[in-house]
């Protein structure tokens, strides 16, 4: 889907937006909006629109009373264990998206820090695919959590190395806009929300591998320490970024 939305956006470019500007009339130019929009837009899109439809089933977690987690105990292993379709497409959306992207980025020539992000962030999509590894979570971290990165993706057009040389003086007004969502969702979904859901999931593992009941199999607790390891590079990745 994402290889098909590429090739037409590219030829959406090139059929009714090349008059725009010189830069728009360049063919490399319009791969890489092609990229950045018809890829990478969309695919972070489209799982930030699933993971919100099922917001709901996490919402309890972002009250003051949920921070004392008087109720881990029977909880915490229950939101780990419980398998919900909704954030299973999440996962599987966003497991594909990194897939695409990977690829991507190393035809780009994108570097390092990306291939080790895209690695993690499609590790824990996989692991959480499997029944009973904190595959809830996924509603954030792979699905509302990617509206920031949503509106990057739109904004690395304007990026001289990453995307198109001149487009930012091209349109500075669409760049302007872009980078004020871009502030304001990071603040409030990444440097807000982010540390909570993550306080929650790391106290819900943590939970759960003291335990030793038959949901706890060994296939599980490797799951969980791997995912939780990913939690913890990819929140630094994105505080180094």
């Amino acid at each position: 889907l994402l290889c098909v939305s590429e090739q037409l956006f590219i030829h959406f470019i090139k059929t009714y937006c090349a008059h725009l500007h010189p830069v728009m009339d360049v063919a490399r130019n319009q791969q890489v909006l092609a990229r950045h929009v018809g890829v990478d837009g969309l695919g972070i899109f489209l799982v930030s629109i699933l993971g919100m439809k099922n917001r709901h089933v996490l919402s309890h977690l972002l009250t003051f009373k949920s921070f004392k987690r008087s109720d881990s105990e029977t909880e915490g292993p229950k939101r780990i264990h419980t398998y919900l379709p909704g954030a299973h497409q999440v996962l599987l959306a966003f497991f594909a998206y990194q897939t695409k992207n990977m690829y991507d980025t190393i035809v780009w020539n994108d570097g390092i820090l990306f291939i080790l992000h895209h690695l993690f962030a499609g590790a824990t999509a996989w692991l959480g695919m499997y029944p009973g590894v904190a595959g809830v979570y996924g509603l954030f971290f792979m699905g509302i959590s990617e509206f920031p990165t949503c509106t990057l993706c739109l904004l690395a057009n304007f990026d001289p190395e990453l995307g198109i040389d001149g487009l930012g003086e091209a349109f500075p007004t669409i760049k302007a806009l872009l980078a004020v969502m871009f502030v304001t969702s990071f603040i409030a979904i990444r440097i807000i929300v982010w540390p909570a859901l993550t306080y929650h999931f790391w106290g819900d593992c943590l939970t759960v591998l003291k335990r030793d009941s038959v949901k706890e199999t060994n296939t599980v607790k490797i799951s969980l320490k791997v995912m939780m390891t990913s939690s913890a590079l990819l929140t630094l990745l994105q505080f180094i970024w």
